[in-house]
Order: C-alpha cells, then sequence, then structure tokens
C-alpha cells in the first residue's frame, strides 16, 4: 500500500482550510500550522461577499464563476447554513456612464445580472428608506462569515483525523535529506512531503528557506459588524457611501469601501460612527444600530490584483494561495490545488494566476 502523501498547511484562514479539506479529500495526512488562532486574519476582516460581479479579465471572471458553484456544494456538504446565506446583490455604488458599462458588462459574460427599478427594488427591500433609481440584480451571489466558515472545515478535517496547530510560528521550510520537506515552526519540526503557504498578507515577507518572495500592494480595510436587530435587509446591499448586508443572527456587516485602502491617519472610531450612521439614514423606522466591533486588518492583495496559485519559484514541492478575494475563491482553489499536488492535474482555470508571472528581482 502506497503512504500517504502529507501536506502543511501554513495558515487557517479560509484559503488554507479549504485547501486541507481538499487535500484530505484525496486520501493526504494534513497538518494546518497559524502563527495565531485557528481561522485566519483576513478571514477574520472580510466583509465576507461571495460574488464574480468584479474581475479584471475574462480568466479571472471565469475563475471566480466557478468558485461560486464550489462554494454552494462545500455549503450544502458541511451544512454550513449558520454560516453561509445566497441573497443575491443589489448594487448601485456607481451611476451614469459607470453604472451602464458595469450592467453591459455583466451581460456581456452571461452573468445574469438584471436591471431594476425603483419600484422594482422597494419590492424586494420594503425597509430601504429611499431607494435608487436603478439598481443592478445579481442573485447568484452570496455572503459568508468567513472566519467560521473556516473554523467549521477546520473542525471537520480534524473529525477526520487532520492535526490542527493553532499558535504556532513557521520558521522555515528547508528540504529533508530523505526528500520532501522539513517545516519547522516554534513547537518543533514538521516532515512532510509538499507545504501550501495559505498565508495572506504575510506572503510579501517570505520564508527562510525558500527563496523567494510574492510581490505584494496590501491594502488597509475596516469592517463593522453590529449588534443584532429586528429590521431586516434581504440582500448584500451595494451602495455608493457604505456596503452592508445581514447576518443570519440578525446582525449588519458593513464597510465604507469594498476595495479602498483606509488612510492609516484616519479616525477609525469616528469612521465607525459615520458608516453607522450611513445605514441608519438608509432603513425606515430609525433602527437602534449599535455597534459591537470595529476589525482593521490588511487585505491580501498580489501585485496586480490578481489571485496567485501553484508551485513557488525555485522552490520544488512548496505551493503558495494568495489572494485578494480569498472568501468567494476559496473552496474551489482548495480543490484545483489539492488535484494539481497530489493527482497532478493542473486546472486551466489557473493558467493566468501563476507566481512565475512575477519576475523575482
Amino acid at each position: 500500500m502506497t503512504a500517504a502523501a502529507k501536506v502543511v498547511i501554513v495558515g487557517s484562514g479560509i484559503i488554507g482550510a479549504s485547501t486541507a479539506l481538499a487535500c484530505q479529500d484525496l486520501g493526504a495526512e494534513v497538518i494546518v500550522v497559524d502563527q495565531g488562532p485557528l481561522g485566519g486574519v483576513a478571514s477574520a476582516n472580510s466583509f465576507g461577499w461571495i460574488n464574480a460581479s468584479f474581475a479584471e479579465t475574462q480568466a479571472y471572471f471565469d475563475l471566480r464563476k466557478a468558485a461560486l458553484e464550489s462554494f454552494r456544494s462545500l455549503g450544502q456538504r458541511l451544512e454550513l447554513q449558520a454560516h453561509v446565506s445566497w441573497p443575491g446583490t443589489l448594487w448601485w455604488e456607481d451611476a451614469g456612464q459607470d453604472f451602464e458599462a458595469q450592467f453591459a458588462s455583466l451581460t456581456a459574460r452571461g452573468y445574469g445580472a438584471r436591471r431594476l427599478d425603483h419600484d422594482e427594488i422597494a419590492a424586494l427591500e420594503p425597509n430601504l428608506r429611499a431607494c435608487p433609481a436603478h439598481a443592478l440584480f445579481t442573485p447568484m451571489e452570496g455572503a459568508a462569515q468567513a472566519q467560521s466558515v473556516a473554523q467549521s472545515l477546520l473542525a471537520h478535517v480534524a473529525q477526520r483525523g487532520g492535526r490542527l496547530c493553532p499558535k504556532q510560528a513557521v520558521k522555515a521550510v528547508h528540504p529533508s535529506s530523505g526528500g520532501g520537506h522539513i517545516v519547522q515552526t516554534s513547537a518543533g519540526d514538521l516532515p512532510c512531503d509538499f507545504v501550501i503557504l495559505a498565508t495572506g498578507a504575510a506572503a510579501c515577507r517570505g520564508l527562510a528557506g525558500v527563496e523567494w518572495s510574492l510581490p505584494m500592494a496590501n491594502k488597509r480595510g475596516m469592517i463593522l459588524q453590529t449588534r443584532p436587530v429586528q429590521t431586516r435587509i434581504h440582500h448584500i446591499l451595494m451602495t455608493p457611501d457604505v456596503h452592508f448586508r445581514q447576518n443570519p443572527d440578525g446582525s449588519l456587516v458593513a464597510g465604507e469601501i469594498f476595495s479602498g485602502d483606509l488612510d492609516p491617519s484616519e479616525d477609525a472610531p469616528a469612521l465607525a460612527d459615520t458608516v453607522i450612521a450611513r445605514i441608519c439614514q438608509k432603513l425606515r423606522g430609525q433602527p437602534d444600530v449599535q455597534l459591537a466591533e470595529v476589525k482593521l486588518g490588511e487585505r491580501p492583495v498580489p501585485l496586480d490584483g490578481l489571485p496567485v496559485v501553484g508551485a513557488v519559484p525555485g522552490a520544488p514541492g512548496v505551493f503558495l494561495a494568495v489572494m485578494h478575494s480569498g472568501v468567494t475563491l476559496g473552496p474551489l482553489i482548495g480543490q484545483l490545488l489539492a488535484q494539481e499536488i497530489l493527482q497532478g492535474s493542473p486546472s486551466p482555470l489557473l493558467s493566468s494566476f501563476r507566481a512565475s508571472r512575477f519576475a523575482q528581482a
């Protein structure tokens, strides 16, 4: 009998957790290591929008669109209804020519976006105080509490014999004299056949023993979570001055801008109050929206804004999975990377997103 491949995944956010599950599905022994608590840093600070609405290239759109179905399938398999919902999105962040261009782009790609007028929006969201004249409705989109999803996946991995190692810093990765690798951690050495780095924003700092680091343009962001409110919204709402959605427990999750970079000098508490006020202005009945948590974090963004997935240049047996759109892509990336590593089956969906596109200085 052939011994099972041993895989160490560094990083326990939704990408690392998804990859661990997919590798285990293919018969590998998996160990997940994280320098912090399980669930990841970026996943904990994510807005959680599952979508393919914005993609700079056709290849990126194809990847994101395929990821929607992967996420749905995973949610059904592991019964993630408490952490994942599929309400669809109402988007009117832009107006005029920009609005029309977005509608035309989605229509041309066959994404199924619908253009709604004021009355149609009001029928879908009766608790909106002032509906826009037009919005784009993308009913196939969803939302996830990404850290909770990652933790659920990791619990499933552990139940099937996977090893979870929180609060263990990875110091280095070195080739083993007997083949494979040794992952040196603050708690000891982990021998393995393959190493997968799902380290998010930290990928730019490299790792001892791996003579390569990923060029990054990470962005700071702020996500707010409120206490549960009785007023219900039924979709993910992407408006010009605030993006917000509602969790199954009634709490609201909000961000000022989806892809922007938060000024380090910004007064975060004051901005949080402003965002809460914007939400209140949009809802009927003057709901009592109370802030529960302000999450400030660093969004992992490779230098060109696109995902980086696959072999690390010059480091055989070491692989990388880093991207800004980790919530949307996590389950699919995990499956594709596991198939590539353990079955030797690279997916055409990943051909445009290899690390080799960055020339190392």
